[in-house]
């Protein structure tokens, strides 16, 4: 069975509940640990599996909490699979991804790891879109089923 580990940055509680949210749509177990909580990288060793939750803010911005993860620790997911949900306001804009989902793009991609899924950008001002983050889930869970 997978060992799944979701960490998500939230400054407002947003995107703790849409981790939430996650967690409780998955058919396995998902530990869930907040990025300031984590003060030692050596967290992720018994997971195969870690997805990444944060938002954007202000101009393309990473949420402070999931930067100051990747700033202070050189993960190293080598062996693992993960997969990134940004938050964010994207009603009205014509380009979906930008901000928080690049820079964890970047830090990810030099991770050693191997992205499980497509990412999920998720508009969250002025509503939460619940429609494609459970299309986005049913995915994530189609391929974690498939891993086992």
């Amino acid at each position: 069975m997978n060992k799944v580990l979701l960490i998500y940055g939230s400054s407002r509680g947003n995107t703790k509940v849409v981790a939430t949210r996650l967690k409780e749509s998955l058919s396995q177990p998902v530990d869930i640990r907040c990025a300031a909580d984590i003060l030692d990288p050596s967290v992720l060793a018994p997971y195969n599996v870690c997805l990444f939750f944060a938002s954007t803010w202000g101009d393309g911005e990473l949420q402070e909490d999931m930067e100051s993860l990747f700033v202070r620790f050189k993960l190293d997911l080598t062996g693992k699979h993960f997969a990134v949900c940004e938050l964010g306001n994207y009603y009205g804009y014509d380009d979906f991804e930008f901000g928080a989902l690049h820079i964890m793009q970047h830090f990810l991609d030099a991770s050693g790891g191997v992205e499980l899924v497509e990412p999920f950008c998720m508009d969250s001002l002025p509503k939460k879109d619940w429609l494609g983050f459970e299309s986005w889930s049913a995915g994530l869970q189609q391929k974690l089923t498939q891993m086992i």
